[in-house]
C-alpha cells in the first residue's frame, strides 16, 4: 500500500513539475516580412532547439503583418524591410528598441517562360509583358514600385501601368506568380530572388531605391526577459542571412 501510495505521489510530483515548466515557458511572435522568410525560419528553428522559450514566425507583407499586430495585439520582435513602415510603427509607440540590420535591393524577377524576351529592365515596357508588383498597403515592394514608377519618363511610366497586372499583397505570392509563368515578370529582392531560383534583371540607379530592413522589439508581448532573449539571439545569428545573400548592416 505504501509502496503504491509513493508511486503515485511520484507521479503527481513530476505531473506538476511538467506543468509548472510549462508554464514558465514563454511563446513568443516574430512577425516578418516574407522576402526573409527562410533565413528567419531558419534562425527561429536555431532558437527553439537551444531555448525553453518558443518562437512562432509569422511572414507576410511587411505592412500586412504590421497590422496583424496591431489587430492580435501580439508580436515581441518584427522584422520590418521597408523604412515607412517602420516609421508608422514607430509613431505609434509600438517599438521598444531597434536595429537596422539588412540592406535590400530590388529587382525584377523573370519567369521560365520570359526568360528568352526579357533580358534587361527595358524589356519590361515591350507589348505583351504581364508584370507582378506590389501593393503599398501591404508590402515593402509595393511602395518601391510607385518610387520607379515617379522616377520614370511619362512614356515609360504609362507602358509599365500597362503591363503591371497584378498588385500582390506579399513578396510570396509574387513568387509564385513568377515560378507558375501567371506573369512574365515580377519586383523582387536580388537575394530573394537567388534563394528562389529566379532569374533577375537589374534596375538602373536612376530609378531604383535600396531598403534598410529593421528589427524591433515590439510593445505587445509582455514577459520583456524573453523578448530581449529572442531580440538578441536573432542580432548574434545575423551569419544565417548572409549565408542566403542578404547584405547585413548593423547599425
Amino acid at each position: 500500500m505504501l509502496k503504491q501510495t509513493l508511486k503515485i505521489l511520484t507521479v503527481l510530483l513530476f505531473t506538476f513539475l511538467i506543468a509548472k515548466t510549462s508554464a514558465l515557458a514563454e511563446t513568443l511572435y516574430w512577425f516578418t516580412g516574407a522576402a526573409v522568410k527562410k533565413p528567419t525560419l531558419e534562425i527561429a528553428d536555431m532558437f527553439n532547439k537551444t531555448r525553453k522559450n518558443k518562437v512562432i514566425v509569422i511572414a507576410g507583407g511587411t505592412g500586412q503583418v504590421l497590422q496583424q499586430m496591431i489587430l492580435s495585439n501580439k508580436g515581441d520582435v518584427y522584422g520590418c524591410m521597408d523604412p515607412k513602415f517602420f516609421q508608422i510603427a514607430k509613431s505609434k509607440g509600438l517599438v521598444v528598441k531597434y536595429k537596422k540590420f539588412l540592406k535590400l535591393i530590388p529587382v525584377f524577377g523573370v519567369s521560365e517562360k520570359a526568360k528568352d524576351k526579357i533580358h534587361t529592365f527595358y524589356d519590361l515596357f515591350k507589348n505583351d509583358i504581364k508584370i507582378a508588383a506590389g501593393n503599398p498597403k501591404t508590402m515593402a515592394l509595393g511602395k518601391t514600385y510607385l518610387f520607379i514608377l515617379n522616377r520614370l519618363p511619362e512614356n515609360l511610366r504609362e507602358r509599365m501601368k500597362q503591363n503591371v497586372k497584378i498588385e500582390a499583397v506579399n513578396i510570396s505570392q509574387i513568387i509564385n506568380y513568377i515560378k507558375m509563368g501567371i506573369v512574365d515578370a515580377g519586383i523582387l529582392f536580388r537575394a530573394t530572388a537567388k534563394v528562389n531560383h529566379i532569374k533577375y534583371v537589374n534596375i538602373p540607379s536612376e530609378y531604383n531605391k535600396i531598403k534598410t530592413a529593421y528589427l524591433a522589439e515590439m510593445v505587445f508581448g509582455k514577459n520583456k526577459k524573453a523578448k530581449d532573449e529572442l531580440f538578441n539571439f536573432i542580432l548574434k545569428h545575423l551569419y544565417v542571412f548572409e549565408k542566403y545573400g542578404y547584405k547585413v548592416i548593423l547599425q
